[in-house]
Formats: structure tokens, C-alpha cells, sequence
């Protein structure tokens, strides 16, 4: 029987989720895993709007994912999410994604925090009924790897933060980030190269009218460590390690 603190979705892969390889885009399988998670936070009276009504909102801030495969246009899957025992100020959540079949295709691991509106400092608020939210169950195993800095060039090329980069809580949203990442990688490499793991740490915000720049460094043969920082005090915004396997 199903745990009540297990929270479940299912999302119909449909064609504008898709890249030209008829897979799911990875900046769309996050937006399902944060609809879900905010759905099961919803749930529990511990969601958005309970949050704004502190002035607060929850803001991810480090993403662990595992894929076996990348769902295909046409597809339903079946996601399932938990949160597990908060952190000090961290609150970690776990997805996992299944097939039709029941094959249990992509993993996640995540950490959030609950921020102030106006000051952006972590917040630390404990539901009333938090024993339906929190689970001992680990999608993977062990903590979520760091990633090691990489070292910033003083000559960039920037590009400044548009209008639609910006979410329903003034900064850019966090699944842009990864966009914008994939995007330096360039179309021959994505038709050759799919993903095998995605680790992402959002290290601050970038709001609009920023203008931001890109690094890239390759650290073994499929791998590679990108940074994203601000020109406004040079200040580092988010870093994603990427493992590939090569299509050939």
C-alpha cells in the first residue's frame, strides 16, 4: 500500500516538450518535478501560498539527477516525490520517474530552502503536519556531490537577462539557467551525446536586467563543469556538472 507521504503524477510527454530528438527537454523534466513538489507541499497546507502569507517563498537550491533514459514524445510517466527529515534550514526531496511499464527510468535528489521575500535569508518553519510530508526513503544514495570551481576568465562574452527569463518571484528561473547551459554546448553535440547525470547548485540570483556570462570546462572525457555569473559584482550564480554518453 502506498505511503500518504508519497506524493504522485502523471505527465503526458507532449510534442512541445520535446527536442528534435523527440526526447524530453531536461529544463521540462524539472518543471514536472517542481510542479509535483509543490503540489505535495500544496497538500499539506505547506505550499506557495501558505508561505506567501509570511512573506516567503521556497527556492531550490541544489538538484542531483540520474537518467536511464530520457522519456519520448507521446509518452505518459509517472512521477513520485517525498520529502525526507529537514536539514537545519535545508529540506531535501526525492522524485523518481517510471514508464508505462513500471521501469524506473530517471532519479532525483534535491535540497530546498524557505527564503524571505525581502531579504532573501533562509528561513527555518516547521508544518504542523510535517510526519505527512517527510519520508526515510532515498531515490539515490549518499549526499549530493560538490562541484569543484572553476576558474572565471577577466574577457567574457555577456548576455543580459530578458523579460522572460524572470519567474512569478522576480528572478530568473531556475530551469533558464540550465537552458542557457545546454544551449554553449551546441547542436552537434547534443546529436551526438545524451545525458546521464545532471548536478546543479543554484548559488545565487540573477534578476533582470543582469547581464551574465558562461564557463565551460571539460573534466574527464564525457564530463564537464559549467559556471554561470553575474557581471554585477562577478558574482557566481550557478554551477552544473554534466555526465554524457556518447551516441556512437
Amino acid at each position: 500500500m502506498e505511503k500518504r507521504n508519497i506524493y504522485e503524477q502523471t505527465f503526458k510527454v507532449y510534442s512541445y516538450f520535446v527536442d528534435d530528438n523527440r526526447k524530453l527537454i531536461l529544463s521540462n523534466l524539472m518543471y514536472f518535478m517542481q510542479e509535483a513538489a509543490w503540489a505535495h507541499a500544496n497538500n499539506n497546507q505547506f505550499g506557495w501560498h501558505f508561505l506567501q502569507t509570511k512573506n516567503m517563498f521556497w527556492a531550490l537550491v541544489k538538484l542531483h539527477i540520474h537518467i536511464e533514459r530520457m522519456p519520448e514524445w507521446n509518452e505518459s510517466i509517472h512521477l513520485k516525490t517525498w520529502g525526507k527529515i529537514p536539514e537545519l534550514i535545508i529540506y531535501p526531496r526525492d522524485f523518481e520517474i517510471f514508464d508505462e511499464e513500471g521501469n524506473r527510468i530517471i532519479a532525483a535528489t534535491s535540497a530546498w530552502v524557505i527564503l524571505n521575500k525581502e531579504n532573501f535569508k533562509p528561513q527555518k518553519v516547521t508544518p504542523e503536519n510535517e510526519t505527512n510530508m517527510i519520508l526515510d526513503k532515498h531515490a539515490i544514495q549518499g549526499k549530493i556531490p560538490k562541484i569543484p570551481k572553476i576558474d572565471i576568465p577577466s574577457s567574457n562574452i555577456y548576455h543580459r537577462v530578458l523579460h522572460s527569463d524572470i519567474d512569478m518571484n522576480k528572478h530568473v528561473n531556475n530551469t533558464r539557467y540550465l537552458m542557457w547551459i545546454l544551449d554553449e554546448y551546441g547542436h552537434d553535440f547534443h546529436q551526438q551525446h545524451v545525458l546521464k547525470t545532471c548536478n546543479i547548485h543554484f548559488i545565487s540570483q540573477a534578476k533582470y536586467g543582469d547581464e551574465y556570462s558562461i564557463v565551460k570546462k571539460q573534466t574527464a572525457a564525457h564530463s564537464y563543469i559549467s559556471s554561470i555569473f553575474s557581471r554585477q559584482g562577478n558574482t557566481e550564480v550557478c554551477r552544473v556538472a554534466l555526465d554524457w554518453k556518447s551516441n556512437n
